[in-house]
This record gives C-alpha cells, sequence and structure tokens, in this order.
C-alpha cells in the first residue's frame, strides 16, 4: 500500500468512524475501515480533531501539563524480521513457495533490510507525529507560548533514558522552538525522573501470569493453516522445516503491524491476510495489553497504582505553578505505553478504565489503537481568570476531551479535579 492509499483509507475511516463520537461503530467494523488498527499498540498516531467547546468567558490559558508516548517506530525484537525471512528464504531456495510466498518473500526483504539494526528506534513518521502534536498545541494555546512583552516562556521536558523517548521529546521542542525561538526550554532524560516518569512494580508482579493468560487466547485465536497453504506450495516443507506456524503467522502479522509506522516503505501486508484472521489478531493484541498493561479486574490493580506517582508529580508541579512558586508555562514527559496506560485507567478516563474479565468485554470497552496507539498523549490545560483568579483544567486524551467522573467539565474547577486527582494516587 503506497502513502496515498492509505491517506485515502484513512479519510474514508475518519468519515465512517463519526470522529470516534459516542455511535461509533463497533471493534469489528474499526478495524474493518482501517486495518491498521488491527496493530494496536503498533497503530500509529490517529489525529482525530474533538468537539469544539468554547472556553469560559474571562479565561485563558497560562500552563500545560503533559505526558506523552514516544512516536511510531520500528520492532523492538530482530526476530520478528528475521524468523519470517530464515523460513521464507530456505522455502524459495526448496522451490516451496506459492507465487504469493514469493511475492511475500520480495517484500519481507525489503522490510528486515529496512529494520536492520534499528530495532525499537523512533522512525521518521514517529518524528513527525510529535512534531504535529507541538504544532497543534502551540496553535490552540499560543498565550501559553507567548513571549510579546517581555513575557518568559518557560518549557521543562523530560523523558525516560530510551533513546527514542529521547528522539520524541527532541521533535517535540523543536517544533516548538521554530514556532517561538525564544521559548526558553530545559531538557533532561535522567534516572532521577525514573520513579515517577516511568514505574513499572505493579506491571512486572503480573507479567508472568498476564502474559500466560495473553497466550492461552492467543493461541486459541491463531489459525495459520490457510496462510500456510497460500504461501508454501509443498506441505511437507511446511511439516519438515516450518516447526510452529502460528508463530510464524504471528511473526507476519507483527510486521503487518508495524509497518504503518515506517510508511516511506509504502509496503502493506495485510493483502495476505483475510478479515477475520486481522480481526482475531487485534482480538488477541487488544487483550494481551489489557490484561498486561491496562485495568482488567484480575490484574490491574497493581498496574493502575504504577501511575500514581505520575499523577501526583502532575498534581503537585500544577500546585507550584498555580501558587507562583514555579515559573512554568508547560511541563512535557515522554515515556512508553506501560506508562500512559495506567495512568488514563487512574484518571477514569472514559474508554480507557474500564474494569471487565473477558477478551469479548475488553473488545466492547477498550481498545487499544484508541487508549495507547503510537505517540498518545495526555494533556492538562490550565486556564485562569486574570479579574477573579479562579483555575479551570481541560484534560485531553489523544487531543479529545478525556472525560472523567467529575462533575463540571470539560472545564473542570481546578480544586474539585486536584481533589478528585489526589484520592487517587493517595
Amino acid at each position: 500500500m503506497n502513502r496515498l492509499t492509505l491517506n485515502l483509507r484513512l479519510c474514508a475511516a475518519f468519515l465512517l468512524l463519526g470522529l470516534w463520537g459516542a455511535a461509533a461503530q463497533n471493534a469489528r467494523e474499526q478495524i474493518a475501515a482501517m486495518p491498521e488498527r488491527a496493530g494496536g499498540i503498533y497503530h500509529s498516531y490517529e489525529y482525530l480533531p474533538g468537539e469544539s467547546v468554547p472556553v469560559p468567558k474571562g479565561y485563558v490559558p497560562f500552563y500545560i501539563s503533559h505526558y506523552g508516548r514516544h512516536g511510531s517506530r520500528w520492532h523492538t525484537s530482530e526476530s520478528v524480521y528475521e524468523t519470517p525471512l530464515k523460513i521464507l528464504r530456505k522455502a524459495a531456495a526448496a522451490d516451496a513457495l506459492t507465487p504469493e510466498g514469493r511475492d511475500l518473500l520480495d517484500k519481507v526483504e525489503v522490510i528486515a533490510a529496512d529494520a536492520k539494526d534499528r530495532y525499537g528506534d523512533l522512525s521518521p513518521r514517529g518524528v513527525a507525529e510529535h512534531r504535529g502534536i507541538a504544532e497543534r498545541m502551540f496553535r490552540a494555546y499560543p498565550e501559553v507560548f507567548s513571549t510579546k512583552g517581555g513575557r518568559e516562556c518557560l518549557v521543562q521536558s523530560r523523558s525516560t533514558l530510551v533513546p527514542r523517548c529521547i528522539l520524541s521529546m527532541a521533535a517535540f521542542n523543536e517544533r516548538l522552538k521554530e514556532l517561538n525561538p525564544a521559548i526558553r526550554m530545559t531538557r533532561e532524560s535522567s534516572q532521577r525522573y525514573i520513579p515517577y516518569m516511568s514505574n513499572g512494580k505493579g506491571i512486572n508482579s503480573q507479567r508472568e501470569a498476564s502474559g500466560a493468560v495473553a497466550d492461552s487466547l492467543q493461541a486459541v485465536l491463531t489459525h495459520p493453516e490457510r496462510l500456510m497453504e497460500s504461501l508454501f506450495s509443498d506441505p511437507a516443507f511446511v511439516q519438515r522445516e516450518v516447526k510452529d506456524p502460528a508463530r510464524l503467522m504471528n511473526r507476519l502479522l507483527a510486521q503487518a503491524a508495524i509497518m504503518q509506522d515506517v510508511d516511506y516503505l509504502g509496503i502493506s501486508l495485510y493483502e495476505f491476510f483475510t478479515d477475520e484472521e486481522i480481526y482475531a489478531a487485534w482480538e488477541a493484541e487488544n487483550f494481551r495489553r489489557y490484561v498486561m498493561f491496562g485495568p482488567s479486574k484480575r490484574f490491574g490493580d497493581p498496574i493502575i497504582a504504577d501511575a500514581k506517582p505520575l499523577l501526583r508529580n502532575i498534581i503537585e508541579t500544577a500546585e507550584a505553578v498555580i501558587g507562583g512558586e514555579e515559573n512554568l508555562s508547560a511541563s512535557l514527559r515522554f515515556g512508553h505505553d506501560v506508562n500512559v496506560i495506567p495512568l488514563v485507567a487512574l484518571l477514569g478516563v472514559e474508554g480507557a478504565s474500564g474494569r471487565v474479565s473477558t477478551p469479548g468485554e475488553a473488545a466492547e470497552t477498550w481498545q487499544i489503537h484508541r487508549v495507547s496507539p503510537m505517540a498518545t498523549n495526555v494533556q492538562f490545560i490550565f486556564f485562569r481568570n486574570p479579574k477573579t483568579g479562579d483555575v479551570r483544567v481541560r484534560v485531553l486524551h489523544n487531543e479529545r476531551d478525556a472525560n472523567l467522573p467529575v462533575a463540571g467539565g470539560p472545564y473542570y474547577e481546578w480544586e474539585t479535579l486536584r481533589d478528585y486527582c489526589k484520592k487517587r494516587y493517595e
């Protein structure tokens, strides 16, 4: 699939999806409209403008607090690329590939060569995603980033120690500086901030048990027989050389998922799979991330608790800014899906915090390509009434209003939101 085709599909999906509204399609329809959503956490960022809700009269934005996942990347694992490549090459040498199999091999050769020694790196699309988010933030809240009349604009940026997060921070900062070179910035990537930027104690404590549950579902949903017949002309070769057909299929599906993140290649692998196989892959991926990183009934409590230090930092830094102890215009933080998924669950964001047990329930209430695609972001936008000193806060999840179980949204009274958040992390 070339970039034009992908963009046309994306535009069509916007129309079909009703901009993620209340009457949006169910998961199966979402995947059918755009198979790339089956990639789950590998789904590239979709900017879908939210409802335009006027700022309350007399209020002016003055501070933004943000946490963002790194942008689109290559797969972190070399085996995702090399395992299928070795098998397909061996089949080609044995003259055991169908025409479809030879077509796949040609594509996998290009994909693997492109990914060589880039495993886990930020891709050009990932850079563009963060530049886009930064620009939209700047355009939407120009007062926050203004330096007119001698106003100082200080942006504090911090990331985890992982290069793709550091480079996401750099891309975001670079775009802000291009838009206003007078912005003053601090950039840090330090172990000092990891206890709140990337706390994973709960996730790690559940990983073995939750991973086993996820693997069991994937085994049930993966049916590689049709794919093997379509790729290999010699059943004896499959029996002899393809030790684990399901694993091969899942590796190829993983490559299909990541192609949108390296879209400059203009390659799609979803054409090699049926609609049902693509949906089954999404259902397994969705439940895997739900039980391993999300608010599931069985594993969720310690996982959600991982976000408490992060939410505390967001609230306490905001208190310091509002109280005049910190002269910050924006606090930008860059991390990972395993940090932002517990954060939106802890906050109680609608569509990101449901506590259920089964894959079917998760598919209805918690969809990973919406909860945490690449470049996922949570933004707290602070507004002040200069006459009264009153502060309101708008909370965004992927640049759309995050509906919280708090009265008064989308411009929440600061004291109400602060007290709600404190109860969540204390």
